[in-house]
């Protein structure tokens, strides 16, 4: 027999009469005296009694339950007595029995799945109404405030399995007092509440002046870890909705919908939690079946690989979560300029469909996928690449182009005011200086950094709301493997108009150029990925006339001049001896020489300009490009030509950055700051000028590259 089948009033019931029947139709043949069915009913009436005690049910369900044993034990010795069949009274009587119980027990079966909660409701209101007394009375003790009224008391919410991390009170003042009477007793509140260290209570205004509402925080969930749930990959979402990345400090979750139509901003020190973070924005934009992942790491692509492992190593995903990664500074120009052809593709090819949806911006979904562009370590890219991340930031959004920048500190010279002032949701990792909180967030009055000391804290400023407390979900390895596998199969493709662009061969061809810079050995990728990277060319490529046939508001001149410069025509050609064949073009070299116009070519335009020079500017001696070594490029800017004149001049014992800006501060063309100097000395090292040498001590000198090989 199948003893855990599901027992229903109706067979409740009708097992009872039955039971009761045959006991009655044996006892009478067996000529049982009618005593015997009264101390059954008795012994049944007990035991269903201590049985409804221990599963706590209600005391009208335990009267009713030995009401009908008693019942039945009466029947079964009236039954004895006369005997069952004597008439149609007994049977009469055990029918009406059955249906009376068929029907009571379903009323107060239904009554019992209730019961929890109504018994946790009364529980609350109990603790509500102690509560409120306990609160009145501390306001009169603390505050000295007489005639108080805590007119509401409610628990703050809380996951299933969990404690709520505290609750709020709504109190209305006596006549003529202010909220700072309670206010400027805040700390000797918490030390009444013996509150545990890191929870802090909450003074406002409520509904008027005279109403206040006071949170009290119990529990500190900024202190805890909360492991990020791999299993939400099984349910795709979409960017329209809220992407979930910790809780706040009350319990509550950090869900946003802000990276729909606005950047992000994201700052945090080593182990302040800042690459876990991105792990999680990572995991979340995953699980969207109407986003591209993009992402631009040129010290190491650490946020990359662990996202790419299960396609491109293990072969175990179809697809890869992340759809282009950029790991270098050429690649990550190549990135851009796509980038900023999508959207402007984008604005004019997708006008019928924002017309029918009424909107000025484009509507994504898994056939129109939204693009986001996260760059880790965003400071320590060229100029030319943050130029490029400001145009995809500024002009990105109506073309669901978004982008989530991170660095290491949130100071002016690694989170720029143009990076800040487009990002409404902005991020602000664990922190060791409160001034940093200043310059990232609109209003960082009341931030204490100790609300966010734990690694994976922060601080999460949303648009127009003061910044809150938070702690993100902590993802492992592990879970973004799994993560990965699941997502696989519903990853978007991007969009054939998105495909349309002049510069999508070079979207094509992505894998080809960037896994053999992801990965030293390639016999370790994947079948997938290595059909992913085909037969494309992986250095040598023939970049578009982008002149000719670029989409309206992408500057091809400013981003690559290379393409566009043209050589300027003679007014009449003058004779000259008979000159060798053209030599075929290299086109790798070409190629580099394109991007290294976007990534070192730093004229007056892209760096910080000196005042302006007189009419007449005193005469300097300058060195010639032929002075200047040619192993790499060429440098035709005359004010890094007149500073490597002067590291030239210094000889073998070269010149550091200080002491250069030292040397160049006095010409009136040419002066450039200290910042500007540092930027370029790297670079001049880079392309064999100069040599960097290391003197100790934290001393760095650069020095000619011809006066280095002649010591």
């Amino acid at each position: 027999m199948d003893w855990t089948a599901p027992h229903p009033p109706a067979w409740a019931a009708t097992n009872a009469a039955g039971i009761a029947a045959l006991t009655a139709a044996a006892g009478h043949l067996a000529h049982m005296p009618p005593v015997i069915g009264l101390a059954e009913g008795v012994a049944g009436a007990v035991a269903s009694v201590a049985v409804a005690t221990h599963r706590r049910w209600s005391t009208p369900n335990k009267v009713y339950r030995a009401a009908a044993w008693l019942l039945a034990g009466g029947w079964t010795s009236w039954a004895l007595e006369v005997g069952p069949w004597s008439s149609w009274w007994p049977a009469t009587a055990l029918v009406a029995g059955t249906v009376l119980g068929w029907g009571a027990n379903a009323a107060f079966q239904e009554y019992e799945l209730g019961a929890p909660g109504r018994r946790a409701e009364a529980q609350a209101q109990a603790l509500r109404e102690e509560v409120r007394g306990e609160w009145e009375d501390r306001l009169y003790r603390i505050c000295g405030l007489t005639g108080c009224q805590v007119v509401g008391v409610q628990t703050w919410d809380a996951e299933p399995g969990e404690m709520p991390c505290g609750y709020s009170l709504e109190v209305t003042l006596p006549p003529g007092q202010p909220l700072t009477a309670v206010q400027q007793r805040g700390d000797a509140l918490r030390a009444d509440l013996r509150l545990p260290i890191g929870c802090g209570l909450e003074i406002r205004h409520g509904k008027d002046y005279g109403t206040v509402i006071i949170k009290v925080e119990l529990v500190n969930a900024v202190a805890a870890t909360f492991p990020y749930k791999a299993d939400r990959a099984l349910t795709p979402g979409s960017i329209n909705d809220a992407l979930q990345f910790g809780r706040f400090k009350d319990g509550t979750k950090f869900a946003t919908t802000a990276l729909r139509y606005h950047c992000g901003l994201v700052i945090g020190q080593p182990e302040g939690g800042k690459t876990n973070f991105l792990n999680v924005i990572n995991a979340e934009l995953a699980r969207c079946v109407d986003v591209l992942i993009w992402h631009i790491d040129v010290t190491g692509a650490g946020v990359t690989l662990p996202w790419l492992r299960a396609w491109a190593r293990d072969g175990s995903a179809a697809a890869p979560v992340v759809d282009w990664s950029a790991s270098t500074i050429e690649e990550a120009l190549i990135m851009l300029r796509v980038a900023e052809e999508i959207i402007a593709t984008r604005k004019r090819d997708y006008q019928d469909r924002m017309f029918e949806v009424n909107d000025d911006k484009i509507p994504v979904d898994e056939n129109v996928p939204e693009i986001i562009i996260i760059t880790d370590e965003a400071a320590q890219l060229p100029l030319s690449v943050q130029k490029g991340l400001d145009t995809v930031n500024n002009t990105g959004r109506a073309a669901g182009v978004r982008g989530v920048n991170c660095v290491l500190r949130g100071t002016r010279e690694m989170a720029s005011p143009a990076m800040k002032e487009m990002t409404r949701l902005r991020i602000a990792m664990r922190v060791s200086d409160e001034a940093e909180y200043m310059h990232i967030f609109s209003d960082a009055r009341g931030i204490k950094k100790e609300d966010a000391a734990y690694q994976g804290s922060g601080f999460v400023e949303d648009g127009s709301e003061k910044p809150k407390p938070f702690k993100a979900y902590r993802i492992e390895p592990h879970d973004i493997m799994s993560i990965s596998k699941t997502v696989a199969g519903y990853r978007p493709k991007l969009d054939d108009v998105s495909l349309n662009i002049d510069s999508a061969q070079f979207y094509r061809e992505r894998w080809a150029r960037t896994l053999p810079n992801l990965y030293s050995n390639l016999d370790v990728l994947s079948n997938a990925a290595r059909t992913a990277m085909g037969n494309a060319p992986v250095t040598a490529v023939t970049l578009p006339d982008a002149g000719e046939s670029a989409p309206a508001g992408v500057d091809m001149e400013a981003l690559f001049p290379s393409l566009t410069k043209k050589p300027a025509q003679p007014a009449a050609p003058a004779p000259q001896a008979q000159e060798e064949p053209p030599v075929p073009a290299d086109t790798t070299r070409q190629f580099r020489a394109v991007l290294d116009d976007a990534m070192w070519s730093l004229d007056d335009s892209t760096t910080e300009t000196a005042p302006p020079a007189p009419a007449t500017a005193p005469a300097a001696t300058l060195p010639t490009l032929a002075a200047v070594p040619q192993s790499a490029m060429e440098i035709t800017d005359r004010s890094q030509l007149y500073a490597l004149q002067k590291i030239r001049e210094a000889g073998p014992a070269g010149l550091g950055v200080s002491a250069l800006a030292e040397a160049v501060k006095d010409h009136p063309e040419h002066s450039r700051d200290r910042t500007t100097l540092h930027r370029w000395m790297p670079r001049w090292a880079a392309y064999g000028h100069v040599v960097r040498v290391d003197r100790g001590a934290g001393q760095v000198a650069y020095v000619a590259a011809e006066h280095y090989r002649a010591a």
